[in-house]
């Protein structure tokens, strides 16, 4: 799975690892305390070697044909560490190698068929690390950041060859991506390939904006070169949800504007749960969904179908891309066929 990936593989459960990674991110919770204070000082952590983007083995997934589509998509595993054993990810630990690979048959999967799958393995943080002072976590996530920003430049000077690009993620990946999005777009040189961003899972706010007016929040269904961000919730959890932050901006993936009336489910082309007894279960119409007090708020038909034990109701952030999995997916073709059309000018008369 490491040296080239294909698209072609069963999917497997997410429930295994993302229930107690979930659990754990409730700020202040237990669980998160125990296992920051089982660790070092966050200033004492010990960093692990940087990936070297030129070995096959620093990236998760690489193409078997890197021509087999017209476009590229780079994927950002969400978080994979939350154990007591360190606050940065080595990236040769089988463990974490494996529950990344996880990320790649499901989240990922929405992907399939319409582009050419990069994903670079990066040295991300502990869980724990988000109940640290902004200071330390910053510390710690500089070096995920840092290996984004050179797997995106490596990606571009050895894989790209001028294609367009996705960028997609969730959870900590979607954190990374906006941290980089907000320090360095509109100065890459590479905007104008850029097919879209789903930095779904994380919040981008109106001060990221303001700290960057390059970044552009999607706001219609083949707009492209923007990005879109969106949190699912059940109504009045949104403050459960510590990845709803103050004043971000919701893309309504029913709909892909930021309208805040009701998308009813009949918008809803398939919500994809993944279990460990079938590879997927394709539910249409499964849930609503409407933007309200900066979460994404959804009406699941059976939400037992969705209970964890391990996080609060209602707060729905490990389904992010399961609840609106096929319209995901129609909206990357959508994109992809936009850009396109752009970039090859009209058909000859």
């Amino acid at each position: 799975m490491r040296n080239s990936q294909t698209w072609t593989y069963l999917c497997r459960s997410l429930a295994g690892f993302a229930a107690l990674i979930l659990a754990a991110w409730m700020v202040s919770t237990p669980a998160l305390s125990e296992t920051a204070a089982s660790l070092p000082p966050a200033d004492k952590a010990v960093i692990p070697p940087a990936p070297d983007y030129d070995e096959a083995s620093s990236w998760l997934a690489r193409p078997d044909n890197p021509d087999a589509f017209a476009v590229d998509i780079l994927w950002v595993y969400p978080t994979v560490l939350y154990d007591q054993s360190a606050w940065l990810m080595d990236i040769t630990r089988k463990d974490l190698i494996a529950g990344a690979a996880e990320t790649v048959h499901s989240e990922a999967l929405v992907f399939s068929g319409q582009a050419n799958l990069y994903a670079p393995f990066y040295r991300q943080m502990n869980l724990a690390g988000f109940n640290l002072p902004e200071d330390e976590r910053d510390a710690l996530t500089a070096h995920g950041e840092e290996d984004i920003r050179r797997a995106l430049r490596h990606y571009m000077e050895h894989y790209n060859n001028g294609r367009p690009f996705i960028v997609a993620a969730h959870s900590q990946g979607s954190y990374v991506l906006t941290q980089l999005i907000v320090d360095h777009w509109g100065k890459l040189g590479i905007e104008a390939q850029l097919i879209a961003g789903y930095l779904i899972g994380w919040s981008i706010t109106g001060e990221d904006l303001q700290d960057n007016p390059a970044i552009d929040i999607c706001g219609e269904p083949r707009q492209t070169g923007c990005f879109i961000s969106y949190n699912s919730v059940a109504a009045g959890k949104q403050g459960e949800a510590p990845m709803i932050l103050k004043g971000a901006i919701v893309v309504n993936p029913l709909t892909w504007t930021r309208e805040t009336k009701l998308a009813p489910s009949s918008l809803n082309l398939g919500s994809t749960l993944f279990d460990g007894e079938n590879p997927w279960r394709t539910y249409p119409g499964f849930t609503s969904a409407q933007i309200a007090d900066h979460g994404l708020v959804v009406a699941p038909a059976d939400p037992a179908l969705l209970e964890t034990p391990f996080f609060p109701q209602g707060v729905y952030h490990s389904l992010d891309y399961s609840l609106f999995f096929e319209n995901i997916k129609s909206n990357a073709a959508q994109r992809i066929q936009a850009h396109l059309a752009r970039k090859n000018g009209p058909p000859p008369q």
